[in-house]
């Protein structure tokens, strides 16, 4: 689309109403990266200032979301019951309960794919894989994770520390979609051993599948949750009309 110059509106908001038909069609998706403002003004044939001030208007209603470093995304294409998830981090979810977390336990190696982690993620079987097993919790422990992830970059072992996701983000790793697997199990003899759980109630696991634009698999993370220590929260906030 190429803005009406024999519009009386402004070019911004000419711009900011194809963007957002763009977004409310689902030509944009929820969570996928729009093109650059470069991109965008050439594409439109103005200039970025234009440009800039399209995507303020979308920022401030909520259609579009900034992540410095990364670019700009479509922070919610529709309601939807998408928004049920368990993506927050753990740290992130402990502090919301008046929990400080930290890592009480972790192993971190390289590792060859067996089958089941190859057709995971799509590889052949022996590829390396990043592998990152923690025990977390405040003075007791509330988790045991054990995660997978694709050696897109390199890793160290401060990755052990603190929010998982919070050190991608500073490798410049973001993810597009996650996919949530959430049950009552009866967690293994050596998990729940990890977790100093002496006793066979049902535990909750979440399996969770992390892809970035392209739809790669990036993570995929099994972890057990202490069920008297740990309790599920989820918040929704829809865009107005």
């Amino acid at each position: 689309m190429k803005v009406d110059i024999s519009s009386n509106q402004p070019f911004y908001l000419q711009i900011r109403n194809d963007l957002k038909q763009k977004i409310e069609s689902g030509e944009w998706r929820e969570g996928a990266l729009i093109p650059s403002e470069n991109d965008l003004s050439e594409a439109y044939g103005v200039s970025r200032v234009t440009i800039r001030s399209a995507i303020k208007e979308l920022v401030n209603e909520r259609y579009l979301i900034r992540r410095p470093g990364f670019g700009t995304m479509v922070f919610q294409n529709k309601e939807s019951l998408s928004n049920f998830t368990l993506v927050r981090s753990f740290t992130n979810e402990m502090k919301e309960m008046g929990i400080m977390s930290r890592t009480l336990e972790s192993e971190f190696e390289w590792i060859k794919a067996d089958l089941k982690l190859a057709q995971i993620f799509g590889i052949e079987e022996g590829d390396p894989l990043y592998n990152l097993r923690r025990v977390r919790g405040d003075n007791v422990p509330i988790l045991y994770s054990d995660t997978y992830l694709l050696p897109v970059i390199e890793i160290s072992d401060d990755v052990c520390l603190g929010s998982l996701y919070q050190y991608l983000a500073k490798k410049g790793i973001f993810f597009d979609h996650f996919e949530e697997k959430v049950s009552a199990v009866k967690a293994p003899r050596e998990i729940t051993q990890k977790l100093k759980i002496y006793y066979d109630a049902p535990q909750l696991k979440r399996i969770r599948y992390s892809y970035d634009e392209n739809n790669r698999l990036l993570e995929y993370t099994e972890t057990y949750y202490n069920s008297l220590l740990y309790e599920y929260r989820t918040s929704i906030s829809y865009r107005k009309k």
